[in-house]
Parts: C-alpha cells; sequence; structure tokens
C-alpha cells in the first residue's frame, strides 16, 4: 500500500470514529484503534489531529467537487445549476456521514484560526463556483438580469448547508423529495421574466 493510500485509509478511520463519537472525542489513539494499528502509526502520517482534520477536510471537498462534476456533465441552463447544488445535498443515506464530519470539522474549528482559513477558503471556491454559474446563466438570460450573483451565491450556500445540517439533526424532515423541492423551489425565484 501506497503512503497516499496508507494516509487515506488513517483519514477514513478517523471520519469513522468522529461521525460515532464526535471530533471531541477522536484522539489519536481512538483512531489508531479504530484502524487496528497504534498510535506511532497514526503521527507517522499526520503530526496531530489538526493535520489529519485538514486532510479529512479536503478529502470531503475533494468528493463533493467530484460529484459536482460528474452530475453537472451533459447539463446546461438551470438544470446544471440545480444538480450542482443537488450533489452537494445528502440525498441518499450514505451522504449523511460526510455532513456530520463536515458540521464536527466546522465546529472544532472555531478558535482555530489555521483551521478557519482553510475553511474559509474551500467556501470561496465553491461561492466561485456557484458566482461562475449565476453569471453565465445571466448572460444567457435564463435568470433575472437584475441578481446580484455573488449574494445570490452566498443564498444558495446557505440553502445548502441550511438543509445539509437539517438533515444531520432532524432527518425525517428532510426527505430527498423535500431536499429536491427547496432547491427547485428557491431556483425558480431566479428565473428571468419571459
Amino acid at each position: 500500500m501506497s503512503y497516499d493510500e496508507r494516509r487515506t485509509e488513517v483519514a477514513e478511520a478517523a471520519w469513522r470514529v468522529i461521525i460515532r463519537e464526535g471530533l471531541d472525542r477522536a484522539s489519536m489513539r481512538a483512531i489508531a484503534q479504530e484502524l487496528g494499528s497504534s498510535t506511532g502509526v497514526v503521527t507517522h502520517y499526520f503530526r496531530n489531529k489538526d493535520e489529519l482534520t485538514l486532510f479529512a477536510l479536503e478529502r470531503v471537498f475533494q468528493e463533493v467537487f467530484a460529484d459536482m462534476k460528474t452530475c453537472t456533465q451533459d447539463r446546461q441552463g438551470l438544470e446544471r445549476l440545480e444538480q450542482m447544488l443537488l450533489s452537494a445535498l445528502p440525498l441518499e443515506a450514505g451522504g449523511v456521514a460526510g455532513w456530520q464530519v463536515w458540521i464536527a470539522f466546522l465546529g472544532y474549528a472555531i478558535g482555530r484560526e489555521r483551521l478557519m482559513q482553510e475553511h474559509r477558503k474551500r467556501y470561496d471556491s465553491v461561492r466561485q463556483t456557484i458566482s461562475q454559474e449565476l453569471t453565465d446563466l445571466q448572460a444567457a438570460r435564463l435568470i433575472r438580469s437584475d441578481l446580484d450573483v455573488t449574494l445570490e451565491a452566498n443564498a444558495l450556500i446557505a440553502l445548502v448547508d441550511g438543509i445539509g445540517t437539517g438533515v444531520v439533526i432532524h432527518p425525517e424532515q428532510f426527505s430527498a423529495e423535500q431536499q429536491r423541492y427547496l432547491v427547485h423551489r428557491h431556483l425558480t425565484t431566479l428565473l428571468a421574466k419571459a
């Protein structure tokens, strides 16, 4: 197994501990036990919990961006933006784990400026991607020309964050159908007048 594969394996063990016990209890020792190895093995790949947290956070974002890219291929217009947003949501039960990890990391980052900067960078990247989609939709006259694309991108990020958090906290209130409905309903408010 390569060095990178082993790091990924350690990060996945960390995910399982975080989902089961919470980030505050996800010690290097608990992660090593989950991995079936010693703490020395974990610290060989990650110097400390913050470094491991950053690596795992990067993996969450890589998966989100890969899903966005895959689901938007061969799609155009508002459907493309809708699929992009839906790909970030936990529409299936398996997607909830990523949101649990994301929320745990966000809480853990509070008071840790380096981790908060990493979160900001990732949010900025998502904002840029969505803003570009909105700009393209405006240029094609598919959405209203009076929209502030940065403000609207922030609103869409807040919508997705709110739904994703809602699924983690109260899953029965946010079925896949309800998640799709909420995204679609908001996007229809952006449409250009015919």
